[in-house]
This record gives structure tokens, C-alpha cells and sequence, in this order.
């Protein structure tokens, strides 16, 4: 059964995930891999952590950000085999991911593409909690590369990880967003109401605002 809003943070199951992409736009890029693991209230449960390969013809013009090469895709898994573990994996679970409006329009398009119902779970976004967090400390208009995932661990002193690998991504915004509700919370207990994202509308928003950034400043 998928978390209600009143389901206190310290009993509550997420996944976080992360997807490595052919491009930046869902309309017209794939996704080459998925990585996930799950996190129940403040443990992150290295024992479900896995990284899948898409099988794919092409690692796209983002294969210097990604480095999924020929031989990577080629001995990867289908889309639908794909889509169906991380299916299963989200049963039951809060999404969780670092600009989730990325991984949720690259997920639901790659599901339609693969003729499959996308999963609808409510979602938990750490970029989102980072700007709570910047304004809470009196940064009103945070710049856009103040909260790429590295740099919102270095503020709570989280070590530097190798990124753009799916599954160190979705281990680094668990982490993340451990740190996070610790500050967040300050010692009151918080709900998935404190956290999560309001709207389906907001989180296609914020995808479109965000991505023109990212654009801007790409790797």
C-alpha cells in the first residue's frame, strides 16, 4: 500500500532512483539505466540497491557524461524487463530522486514507450529540499549549480562521489536526503506531508524551469 500523507518520516519507505539519459529531453531521449535503492526511515538498504542496464543501439550525444559505451548497451536488459524491476522495487514505496521531475518525465515516457501504465507514487525531491533548505538559511534565490546533488552533499559534509553512475546517484540522494530531514526536522517528528511534492502540475514545472537550466550550464 502506498504511503499517506501522515506517514511519519521514520517509518517511511522510499526508493530513491536515478536514470543515466541519451539527451536531456524526454520527447526524444531514452533511457540507458536505472539505479535504486530503498530506504526505510533512516536506513538505506544496501541489500536492494541495483543498477540495470537498458539494452540499447546507442549511448547518444550524453556518453561523455554517462560513459555507458557500445558494449555496456548491447549487453544490456529490455526497456520492459527493465521498467517492470523498478516497477516491482516501487510497490509499496515513496519515489525519491534528486530533481525528481527528470527521473518522473524520463520514467513515465520510457513506460508509454514500452506500452506499459507508468507508476504514479508520490514523490520526494532533494534539489526541492536543498532550496528549503538555502532560503531557511537566508538564501532567498539560490543559483542552480548551488544545488546539483555534489554540491548539496558538501554542505552537510557528505564525502565526494564519483557521479552520473544510476546507482551511485540514487545511493548519494539517500544520503542526501537523510541529512536533510535531520535539519528539517530539528528534533520535532515530520510526515511525508513536509516533504513530499504538492502537485503532479508543480513537478512537470519544475522539470521544464530546472532542465532549461541544466541546459545552460551542462556538463
Amino acid at each position: 500500500m502506498t504511503p499517506d500523507d501522515a506517514t511519519p518520516l521514520a517509518d517511511l519507505a522510499l526508493l530513491a532512483v536515478d536514470v543515466e539519459t541519451t539527451g536531456l529531453d524526454p520527447t526524444r531521449d531514452q533511457v540507458l539505466s536505472i539505479g535504486f535503492v530503498p530506504v526505510t526511515g533512516d536506513r538505506v538498504e544496501l541489500a536492494g540497491a541495483r543498477r540495470v542496464v537498458v539494452e540499447h543501439h546507442d549511448p547518444g550525444h550524453a556518453v561523455t557524461v554517462h560513459g555507458l559505451t557500445h558494449d555496456d548497451l548491447a549487453s544490456g536488459i529490455p526497456l520492459r524487463e527493465a521498467l517492470g524491476m523498478l516497477r516491482d522495487a516501487l510497490d509499496g514505496r515513496v519515489l525519491l530522486a534528486h530533481h525528481a521531475a527528470f527521473e518522473v518525465a524520463f520514467l513515465r515516457a520510457a513506460y508509454r514507450a514500452a506500452g506499459l501504465e507508468p507508476p504514479d507514487p508520490p514523490a520526494v525531491c532533494t534539489l526541492r529540499l536543498q532550496r528549503r533548505l538555502q532560503r531557511v538559511a537566508g538564501v532567498s534565490a539560490p543559483p542552480p549549480e548551488s544545488l546539483r546533488l555534489w554540491r548539496s552533499r558538501a554542505r552537510f559534509g557528505l564525502p565526494v562521489v564519483p557521479v552520473h553512475d544510476a546507482l551511485g546517484d540514487a545511493l548519494a540522494c539517500a544520503e542526501l536526503y537523510l541529512a536533510q530531514v535531520a535539519e528539517l526536522g530539528d528534533g520535532r517528528p515530520l510526515t511525508l506531508r513536509d516533504v513530499r511534492l504538492r502537485h503532479r502540475s508543480s513537478l512537470r514545472r519544475r522539470w521544464r524551469r530546472l532542465t532549461r537550466a541544466l541546459r545552460r550550464e551542462a556538463v
